[in-house]
């Protein structure tokens, strides 16, 4: 800083906030190593009339920034970043590879031994552990392609205006007998598809398809049309029941239809070969042990068989928090739930909220 700046005139101020503001800012000066040719270190007074005789032009952040620059030069310490009180915000979540998830024991699941399923603690609680016989509330959320498909957590509608996240009760240890017994399905050998008339469009359309059925492995899908049946079209005027039969046959035997897709106008023609397909059930609640009352959880999202299933909860505390992967045959199978499609595998989020 020059002579001429440093012997500059200051107006004297009798605010003492103010000149105790400027001591505070000259300590750093002060402290520094006397400038070439000056017989000492400067005092407070020659820093105040520095700062003072600064241009008015000159911003305070300025200022301040020279006076950093200059306790950087004679190796003071920098301010650091403001952290807050108490904590540290995590930024990123760390990510989980296969490595990390373990897998469960094995077990039977509809009469058929039934390999262990892989799973990972996104949190340990530190709570009561999870034992035989006693009675679980737990949240759970099912992920497909990263998004909740259905989920405990959801709101259901209680009546004026009120809502409520309702958990999940179960007794703990034991699968319900509707999944400890083997799966007996009735089979009709055909398309795999169900079909009904419109009446008003005049259009025979499909409802829906078996999963893994001829139609559905041909690309045909709910809300298509099927235009003609091995030549024979009009089929608005031929009965259901004829139509049925037309379809059905002996496995292995083909069948040509033209079907259009819903949305277009375009026609293509197809050959499917009939298979035994299982009929689909109608979707219906599985009889589970549990404390009763709000937290049964019969009326609310349809929970995977995987929940019931002992070994994949094995070791859980309260509070914990578990993702396991679940395959479609502990899953919702072949029939599917919300945006899960039939045949799905999907992530089974499970947080034990208490335990009785």
């Amino acid at each position: 800083m020059s002579a001429s700046l440093t012997a500059a005139s200051v107006t004297p101020r009798s605010s003492a906030p103010l000149r105790s503001r400027r001591r505070s800012r000259a300590v750093v000066a002060a402290s520094s190593s006397p400038a070439p040719g000056s017989s000492g270190p400067r005092s407070a007074d020659a820093d105040d009339a520095a700062v003072d005789a600064a241009p008015a032009s000159l911003p305070r952040r300025a200022v301040f920034g020279a006076a950093l620059s200059l306790s950087l030069a004679v190796g003071l310490p920098a301010p650091g970043p403001a952290l807050a009180i108490g904590f540290q915000k995590e930024l990123k979540k760390r990510d989980v590879s296969d490595d990390d998830y373990l897998v469960s024991p094995g077990f039977a699941f509809r009469g058929q031994p039934h390999d262990g399923l892989r799973f990972y603690d996104q949190a340990r609680g530190d709570g009561a552990k999870l034992e035989a016989g006693k009675t679980a509330v737990v949240h759970f959320t099912c992920r497909y392609r990263g998004l909740t498909a259905v989920s405990s957590r959801e709101a259901r509608t209680l009546g004026g205006n009120r809502t409520i996240a309702e958990p999940l009760e179960f007794k703990y240890g034991a699968l319900p007998s509707d999944y400890a017994k083997p799966l007996v399905r009735k089979t009709v050998v055909g398309i795999g598809a169900e079909l009904r008339v419109d009446p008003e469009l005049r259009e025979l359309y499909v409802v829906n398809t078996v999963f893994d059925g001829p139609a559905d492995k041909a690309g045909i899908r709910a809300q298509d049309t099927i235009v003609s049946i091995d030549g024979v079209g009009d089929l608005i005027d031929v009965p259901i029941a004829e139509i049925g039969t037309m379809l059905s046959g002996e496995a292995g035997q083909e069948v040509t239809l033209e079907v259009r897709s819903k949305g277009s106008a375009d026609v293509r023609s197809m050959t499917l070969a009939r298979e035994a397909t299982a009929v689909v059930p109608k979707k219906r609640v599985v009889e589970v042990e549990g404390g009763g009352g709000l937290f049964t959880g019969a009326s609310g999202p349809k929970a995977p068989p995987a929940v019931y299933v002992p070994e994949a909860l094995a070791g859980m505390r309260v509070g914990g928090r578990r993702s396991v992967i679940v395959p479609a045959d502990v899953g919702y199978e072949d029939v599917g739930e919300g945006e899960i499609p039939p045949g799905a595998t999907f992530k089974l989020e499970v947080e034990l909220l208490e335990i009785r």
